[in-house]
């Protein structure tokens, strides 16, 4: 344990010190939620894959792989689809508005009320992803290390302030890029371990049936199209995502970054696959949360375990503090004006934003400790779905469309599609929740677009 120890030390203390050292020149608010907007391509690919490639993408690949195979690709699959969309369509115009977050956008564009279900939205939803990196976290620590559950996310709580705390958004960037690029490199070592173990395809094929292990709708064809789905919609309307886009030097930038994004995520979860398909064959009776600790404990030597290990962690890390990041954005920046209240001073909006960061993270290891051997892509798909079921018709058509929807008929848009989504499960009715919700979304986006465009504003609802 001694030398798997040395291994974690110095790769934390690498990235604490590159943390640190692109930090240093945080003087404003710019500068630490849109890194004073002067980020480039690759800044920009760091920060949405900082934030979308974290616990989910690899602990909870894996262990839904060890579950149910192939369908466990549909985050990092969705992402990638959500971040080639963003890069296609979305970022040019999105830098166009000159706008920090997305309720602020959705508020002067249909009103007050739009505004604070969309402040809603994001919170709610984005917080929910926050628990699924702690419990990313817990089965990474709790996997090498027989420590109580307390401690483990106290550890994980310590660690996720001190790599959000230092520099916000400028940092966050080169980090991103740092963690990327090792993230690559651990996963792609682990599933070239788990081919020349024997684990390469015909084998796999061999030892597990065709369903539900090499079916990409393994889980069901809803379930798996709502895993997908919920990815595109939650890409697009959630904050530390968009950020990104703002923090650009420009829009080719912001769309080229984007683009890259695209490229780089969906391989990821390939690689998690493997390594998940090749222990449920190896050692079926893991707990799935623990596969890939094990995984690394049990194929390397216990330094380059330790390093190994290191990158998943820093992978989980960055992403609840990028989450988190995002939420105090919103909230300090949003809530104030939702209430009507006056805007605080740039130095308190800095000292809100960091106060709100602690309570953030903390409140988040709490829930965490209420929700043992949960699965983590479960979190991660509904923690999507609410963020974009009652946000992302009335955002597309605000930004791709402006001036066609009537905020009255925008605002039932994002409050049924949300409180839908939400109630759902409550009525026993079958279907699935976020389908529900983009339906009556989608429905009221559908009323108000054709009143306007016939009646030239007529009356609407609200």
């Amino acid at each position: 344990m001694v030398a798997f120890g040395m291994g974690t030390a110095v790769i934390l203390l690498a990235f604490v010190l590159l943390g640190t050292l692109s930090g240093r020149g945080v003087r404003s608010v710019a500068d630490y939620a849109l890194a004073g907007r002067s980020a480039g391509t690759l800044e920009v690919s760091g920060i949405l894959l900082g934030a979308l490639v974290g616990g989910a993408s690899t602990v909870g690949t894996v262990e839904m792989a060890y579950r149910w195979g192939l369908s466990a690709w549909w985050f990092t699959l969705g992402g990638g689809i959500g971040c080639l969309v963003l890069g296609l369509w979305f970022a040019r115009p999105l830098r166009r508005t000159g706008l920090s977050t997305i309720p602020e956008f959705l508020a002067r564009e249909y009103g007050r009320k739009t505004g604070i279900v969309a402040l809603a939205a994001s919170t709610l939803g984005t917080f929910v992803s926050v628990v699924a990196q702690f419990l990313a976290g817990l089965a990474m620590i709790q996997g090498i290390w027989p420590l109580s559950d307390t401690l483990a996310a106290g550890l994980v709580s310590l660690a996720v302030l001190g790599f959000i705390l230092l520099g916000g958004l400028k940092s966050y960037g080169v980090l991103g890029k740092a963690k990327i690029a090792f993230l690559y490199f651990v996963l792609a070592v682990c599933a070239a371990v788990t081919a020349m173990e024997g684990r390469n395809l015909p084998p796999l094929w061999n030892a597990l049936p065709l369903h539900p292990w090499f079916n990409l709708f393994g889980r069901g064809l809803g379930v798996d199209l709502n895993a997908g789905l919920s990815l595109l919609i939650g890409v697009m309307t959630t904050q530390i995502y968009i950020q990104a886009v703002f923090s650009a030097s420009s829009e080719e930038t912001a769309r080229k970054g984007a683009l890259l994004s695209a490229v780089l995520m969906p391989p990821l979860g390939l690689f998690a696959i493997w390594v998940g398909l090749g222990m449920r064959v190896r050692q079926p009776g893991l707990v799935a949360s623990q596969v890939l600790p094990k995984f690394l404990a049990q194929h390397f030597p216990p330094f380059v375990a330790g390093v190994l290990w290191s990158g998943i962690a820093i992978t989980i890390i960055g992403t609840a503090a990028g989450l988190c990041l995002g939420i105090a954005t919103n909230l300090v920046r949003d809530l104030p004006s939702a209430l009507r209240r006056k805007e605080p001073l740039e130095g308190d909006q800095l000292l809100a934003s960091r106060l709100t960061l602690l309570a953030l993270v903390f409140f988040a290891a709490f829930l965490a400790l209420l929700a043992p051997g949960s699965l983590i892509l479960s979190w991660s798909y509904l923690s999507m779905g609410l963020r974009g079921a009652g946000t992302f018709l009335p955002f597309s058509i605000a930004l791709l469309a402006p001036g066609r929807l009537s905020a009255g008929w925008a605002f039932l848009s994002s409050l049924s599609g949300l409180a839908l989504t939400l109630s759902w499960p409550l009525t026993h009715l079958p279907g699935n929740p976020l389908f529900s919700g983009l339906l009556v979304s989608a429905l009221c986006c559908l009323l108000g677009w054709k009143r306007k465009g016939t009646a030239s504003g007529g009356p609407s609802p609200g």
